[in-house]
């Protein structure tokens, strides 16, 4: 299996076939120099736990720009960013930010899912065919974030915007120079605006998500204005598309095996183990990249200090090794554990609100609109992302 394997359309609109082919080559594949990946559960699994490897997204953006960027817009956000980290800076960071999602916070993070997907339940009802996707799950996630915030929800748009040109850059085919300078202004944009809801917030604490960061205390150290900047920006790239899609990807899986689907309807208390399992059956996060942080030996092949190694989570969510018909969506299916939020020392931060996000909004969808019935999903076309 090569590298250009991962670029075909076919792929790119249903990649197991291809976890497949790889899986059956091996525990560890090479796709190209320097480049490896896996689509096995446990050595995947193994992999993210394993501290020999790292996050790799500052030693990447030197590779595809060059060195002097590190230090600009908007690869110095991304430097700052959680997942930018390795330890001992991503421990303390950690540390910093699990204090900001205190009980309090999670507790008004899903009652504002609740509400909020009430609320667009409402206007979408008045529309004879509406988009559960532009009118639905691309709301939700954006306007939830922007009321533990504490910002307005008419600034969403900007911050989802701004969060997607600046994101760009990260992406692994590198941007042109137009392109570059466009995540360059965005980038500043989302600083800008941050900061001075930083200053003011630091003058007129609240009870929102901000003014948690800036009184969070671990060990005697507190969070700097730039790690609080960075995280910020952070939320609106990692914590709005993921939950958007898969809002919409659950929906889909329910859709297309209707009688779960009228299990679920009849009994809503099963919606988390509902979204579990929709998260390994069809995860909108596909992939984990680890970063060698010194020469490893892994199933005869020796891996050189900084090399990459791709976990392919939507390959390790349906080996058969680990469960049984992973082809198929089981919401009976017991001890699941997907991969879908990575592992170990870089564990998804907000994986519980957006389980809580994406049951609440499953849970009001199916209550409101009972008789609800998807259209088009054979041509339904999917975002190409890197």
């Amino acid at each position: 299996m090569q590298y250009s394997d991962l670029a075909t359309p076919d792929f790119l609109k249903n990649p197991y076939p291809v976890f497949d082919a790889m899986r059956a080559e091996g525990q560890l594949v090479k796709l190209a120099p320097k480049l490896y990946a896996t689509s096995h559960y446990g050595f995947g699994e193994k992999l993210l736990l394993d501290r020999r490897f790292g996050k790799g997204i500052v030693e990447a953006v030197k590779a595809r720009y060059g060195e002097g960027v590190i230090d600009q817009p908007p690869f110095r956000t991304f430097r700052s960013m959680l997942p930018g980290l390795n330890p001992p800076k991503h421990t303390n960071l950690r540390a910093l930010l699990m204090k900001s999602f205190n009980a309090r916070q999670v507790e008004k993070f899903r009652e504002a899912s609740y509400t909020i997907s009430n609320q667009l339940i409402d206007r979408l009802v008045k529309e004879p065919q509406g988009d559960l996707v532009t009118g639905f799950a691309f709301l939700l996630p954006m306007q939830t974030m922007c009321t533990i915030l504490g910002v307005p929800l008419s600034d969403g748009a900007m911050f989802k915007r701004a969060a997607d040109r600046a994101a760009g850059a990260l992406n692994v085919t590198p941007l042109n120079a137009e392109q570059l300078e466009e995540s360059r202004k965005s980038a500043i944009e989302l600083e800008t605006y941050f900061a001075k809801v930083l200053a003011e917030r630091r003058k007129e604490p609240g009870d929102d998500l901000i003014s948690q960061m800036i009184l969070a205390e671990e060990d005697g150290q507190r969070l700097t204005d730039d790690e609080i900047v960075a995280n910020l920006c952070f939320l609106f790239v990692a914590g709005h598309e993921t939950t958007e899609n898969m809002i919409g990807n659950t929906l889909i899986a329910l859709q297309r095996h209707p009688e779960q689907r009228e299990r679920v309807k009849a009994d809503l208390s099963i919606m988390p183990r509902v979204v579990t399992e929709a998260l390994r059956y069809d995860s909108s996060v596909q992939i984990a990249q680890r970063v060698a942080l010194e020469e490893v030996e892994l199933e005869g092949q020796t891996i050189q200090r900084g090399d990459l190694i791709c976990v392919f989570l939507g390959g390790g969510n349906r080996d058969p090794e680990k469960f049984e018909n992973p082809d198929r969506l089981d919401i009976d299916r017991e001890n699941v554990r997907p991969l879908s939020f990575g592992g170990g020392l870089h564990y998804c931060l907000g994986a519980r609100l957006a389980l809580l996000e994406i049951a609440a909004a499953l849970e009001v969808v199916y209550t409101r609109l009972p008789n609800l019935h998807l259209t088009n999903l054979d041509v339904l076309p999917y975002r190409r992302n890197n």
